[in-house]
């Protein structure tokens, strides 16, 4: 102990000596470290955590699909969801939610809009999660006509309730009803969107097979194989499909883990990004390596005269690793601290989507794996070093010219981790660039409409105030939007106006159909369409493109015959000879009175529904009241910045029911953007520490030739002195940076065109060995390594051969 304390004294005096020396070492590390730190958090938080449920691994979630495709894009119908708790023996139970919005009134602000989650009775149990206050719901209580109650979230209770602990047996106004609060979920749960639960209620899905509304958990019974679970749900889903061939035929089943529904789709993109702050790491260890192997061929005098004196070799590697540990240890102290930083602006600027991110922090798992990272790094950059540091000819050492011999050896080392670094730095930039690239292409996605000056304001109608008894038509709904659409259009800066049940990038919801003499499968066969009630004007609103027949009208009402607007892909499917104009689709009527045939009176251009990097689906664009929604979004064209027009827009909607809430109001150019934010931040998070990386490399060059021109001092003065020209000075020491370069380049291409196959999944339209990406990377690392040479070369040619001689 007392060796060792020595020691640390000993570093620290020689770190006060050359305090410069020092901080750019702490700081490269700090750099590297944090980084990991931070990403790591992320990565812990969000992928090896356990859910924070009761034994989330027997946790699945049940999918239907069409048979064998396993595509995870169906729930269940209620009827469907009893019939598999009721024969499936693999899971202890099962519980199904829906997810529904409700305006919330007579709370003494402005109407708003909450997410209500309807769920079994059962759920809760499933999770195994119990209320904070109150109970959950009773089995008597999830039935037809049960009571109106409801269980809130934690966040809803604090932020909305005040944290009011006598909350429960109060009432919330939901859409004109009073519900009766009877529950407070704990702190940190949540369940999809929902801010409040309600009994989910046999009536939801039970007038039909057809209507997948249910989404279905369940919990796998201890000690059965997920396979066994799996392939008793296709089972039990092949028998469904024979006994109800108008509704499931063809209709299959599977499972899959929870955890990976709820990471799935950041996996890829975590785990790249935490790749790349290893590969930063690497470089920087590498820098730091050079730095110390520098200074310890300064320090070789020092390190022979120790040995002469008795020191042992080993003595001596103990004395400088922990030189090398007390560096590392002080840059991890300081990388926790950027780390946190780090974090705060990834939660900060993180996109949606990215489950549990809030809930990240420096936990004890990431302060360990910095503490781990710490030691390795230290032993990383400190072995080599150390070990030649200690390599000591006396005699050779202790001679006035012994220097140059051991230099040379410390060179090589150097141009060797110089030559990784380089690599490292290619492998890095290159990933960066195939993510800039197909980042771009996805921007230069046509996404079918256009996203300038047009504002999208969200509404939902109460249905108790606009659906009832004596409006069985929807006709109250449809009053509403056209009277809001003529005051909107009145108003100065608006250009056009009209609603839609789904913005152009929303995918909504998928129902059957058939084209009369065309395409009639029978019931469980039928293909199924995006349907998107629209009112007129929607098309030129937005700016897709008409490209054959008409418009919605006007004139097309609950009264007049049917029409539809279809897709390009909807003619392309089903009327390879572009003849859709005029033929029949039916739908059946979406209430008694209304049609339940559409003819085709247009064809329009395809829309991105699902994502940038998605097909384009069929879509049926039908006249709104011809198939009333009470939940539209009001879409706003303005020759003005639409945001100022929010203000004039909500008076308008208030002066018709003051009732109805406004919020979530965007522009499109805010909803496209948002649809490309996860890549937008994938894509700045490689490329900000690819250009990290190419620093640090460059910086290496520079350090290793800056070096290597202080040690030459005395070759450049006979070679000037014997005739040499400036230029062939210049050209001398950047030919040898310039070949450290060109071995780091053909290491570096190697290892990224092994390592970007790892990238497939995160590209779009960008093969991962793409050779203009890899051709113009390659010439960028070569420029910054150009540069790096420049300096030194200039100085070696300004050293004066009289000075330099008389200096030997």
């Amino acid at each position: 102990m007392y060796d060792i304390l020595r020691d640390l004294r000993y570093a620290a005096r020689q770190l006060r000596r050359r305090p410069g020396f020092a901080v750019v070492v702490v700081l490269t590390l700090a750099l590297g470290i944090g980084a990991n730190a931070a990403i790591f958090s992320v990565v812990d938080g969000v992928l090896l955590r356990p859910l924070p449920y009761e034994d989330p691994d027997r946790l699945v979630v049940l999918w239907g699909d069409e048979t064998g495709l396993r595509s995870g894009s169906s729930w269940a119908s209620y009827p469907d969801f009893l019939d598999f708790e009721e024969q499936a023996e693999s899971f202890e139970t099962l519980a199904g939610s829906s997810n529904e919005t409700y305006t919330l009134t007579g709370h003494g602000g402005e109407p708003v809009r909450v997410p209500l989650g309807r769920v079994t009775y059962d759920l809760f149990g499933v999770l195994g999660i119990t209320p904070a206050l109150g109970r959950a719901f009773l089995p008597e209580e999830d039935r037809v006509d049960g009571p109106d109650i409801l269980v809130l979230t934690h966040s809803f209770w604090t932020d909305r309730m005040g944290a009011d602990p006598d909350v429960l047996g109060r009432s919330l106004v939901l859409d004109g009803s009073p519900f009766e609060i009877v529950g407070v979920m704990p702190r940190g749960f949540e369940w999809g969107p929902a801010e409040v639960f309600a009994p989910l209620e046999p009536r939801y899905g039970a007038d039909s097979r057809g209507a997948h509304r249910v989404f279905t958990i369940a919990r796998v019974q201890e000690g059965v194989p997920f396979e066994q679970a799996d392939a008793e749900v296709g089972t039990i889903a092949a028998r469904l499909a024979e006994e109800y061939p108008e509704f499931n035929t063809n209709r299959g089943a599977y499972l899959e883990p929870l955890h990976e529904l709820a990471v799935g789709n950041v996996r890829s993109t975590l785990w790249a990004v935490f790749g790349m702050v290893g590969l930063v790491l690497l470089i920087a260890c590498a820098n730091v390596a050079n730095i110390l192997l520098t200074r310890s061929t300064e320090r070789g005098q020092e390190v022979a005269v120790r040995s002469a004196l008795g020191a042992e070799r080993r003595h001596i590697v103990r004395q400088l690793g922990t030189e090398s540990l007390l560096l590392a240890v002080i840059g991890g102290a300081v990388g926790i601290g950027v780390a946190a930083a780090g974090l705060e602006l990834l939660q900060a600027y993180a996109p949606a989507g990215i489950p549990r991110l809030e809930t990240v922090g420096l936990s004890a798992r990431v302060l360990g794996f910095a503490a781990l990272i710490t030691i390795v790094t230290g032993f990383v950059f400190g072995l080599l070093p150390s070990l030649q540091a200690a390599r000591v000819d006396l005699q050779s050492r202790l001679k006035e010219g012994g220097r140059y011999a051991a230099g040379r050896r410390r060179a090589r080392l150097s141009q060797g981790v110089v030559v990784l670094e380089v690599a490292l730095a290619l492998v890095a930039v290159v990933s960066a660039g195939l993510l800039v690239n197909s980042f771009l292409r996805l921007q230069r996605v046509d996404a079918g409409f256009t996203a300038e000056n047009v504002l999208v304001v969200p509404m939902a109608l109460p249905a108790g105030e606009y659906w009832n008894p004596g409006d069985p038509d929807g006709e109250r709904v449809v009053a509403f939007y056209e009277e809001a659409e003529r005051r909107i259009g009145a108003l100065p800066g608006v250009t056009s106006v009209a609603s839609a049940y789904m913005h152009p990038l929303d995918g909504g919801w998928e129902s059957s159909f058939v084209i009369r003499g065309v395409f009639e499968p029978p019931e469980g066969e039928r293909p199924e369409a995006r349907l998107r009630p629209v009112t007129p004007g929607y098309f030129r609103t937005v700016g897709t493109r008409l490209l054959k027949g008409r418009d919605i009208s006007s004139s097309d009402r609950a009264g007049a015959p049917g029409v539809v607007v279809v897709n390009e892909s909807f003619e392309r499917t089903f009327f390879p000879d572009g003849d859709a104009l005029g033929h029949t689709v039916v739908k059946g009527a979406w209430w008694e009175s209304l049609p339940g045939e559409f003819e085709i009176v247009g064809v329009v251009a395809d829309v991105k529904m699902d994502g940038f990097t998605e097909s384009v689906p069929t879509a049926l664009y039908f006249s709104h009241p011809q198939f009333p929604f009470s939940d539209m979004n009001l879409v706003v064209g303005a020759s003005v910045d639409p945001g100022t027009l929010l203000g004039a827009i909500r008076e308008q909607v208030w002066a018709i029911d003051s009732g109805l809430p406004i919020e979530g109001v965007e522009t499109l150019t805010q909803i496209r953007s948002a649809e490309v934010g996860p890549e937008r931040f994938r894509t700045t998070l490689v490329g900000l520490f690819a250009a990290v990386a190419l620093l640090l490399s460059a910086i290496g060059i520079y350090g290793v030739l800056s070096y290597s021109v202080a040690q030459r001092t005395r070759e450049v003065g006979l070679r000037m002195s014997l005739g040499a020209r400036a230029p062939d000075v210049l050209q001398l020491v950047i030919r040898q940076g310039m070949g450290l370069a060109l071995g780091g380049l053909i290491l570096g291409g190697f290892l990224a065109f092994l390592a970007t196959g790892l990238l497939q999944s995160l590209l779009f339209e960008v093969s991962p060995t793409d050779p203009v990406t890899f051709a113009t990377v390659t010439l960028l690392l070569a420029g910054v390594a150009l540069l790096a040479c420049v300096v030194p070369a200039v100085r070696a040619t300004r050293v004066d051969p009289l000075v330099a001689l008389r200096a030997e």
